[in-house]
């Protein structure tokens, strides 16, 4: 038995997954997901910046 064998997950359809393709899925997805987080607060602080900027609703009296 060799060091090759050891490191194979699973077998897939489209051949062996070992536990190095595992590890850089899971920081691309890390890294991704992270990119989405990011995105998501730099819209939020656009809106927030823009509602102090026009004063947001006045109610009409």
């Amino acid at each position: 038995m060799n060091l090759t064998t050891l490191a194979v997950a699973f077998q897939s359809l489209i051949g062996e997954v070992t536990t190095e393709n595992i590890d850089h899925s899971l920081e691309l997805m890390g890294k991704g997901m992270l990119g989405i987080f990011i995105v998501m607060v730099l819209i939020y602080a656009l809106i927030v910046g823009l509602d102090k900027l026009t004063g947001g609703k006045k109610e009409k009296q």
